[in-house]
């Protein structure tokens, strides 16, 4: 799997997660920048594992408030995705 594909999957998930609950509308992709895909340890109920990560970090006026992130990983073998806490 390669890092475009890492992404895609990545940002999918985000979208998931931001749009539900949400208005119409109301999130934009657009409004955060997407990191490339690093590899990071992940404890989950699995126990460890190497996944690859992405982060999202909110441009312009949000990051003005307070620099902040959300992280979703990528099981590089299984395309499987879950937003980190």
């Amino acid at each position: 799997m390669d890092q475009d594909e890492v992404r895609v999957l990545a940002a999918a998930e985000f979208t998931r997660r931001m749009r539900a609950g949400k208005l119409r509308g109301g999130f934009q992709l657009d409004d955060w920048q997407i990191s490339e895909p690093y590899e990071a340890q992940v404890r989950g109920l699995r126990g460890t594992e190497r996944l690859l990560v992405v982060d999202f970090v909110p441009r312009g006026e949000a990051r003005a408030r307070g620099h902040f992130k959300l992280s979703v990983a990528v099981d590089p073998d299984t395309g499987v995705a879950d937003m980190l806490r």
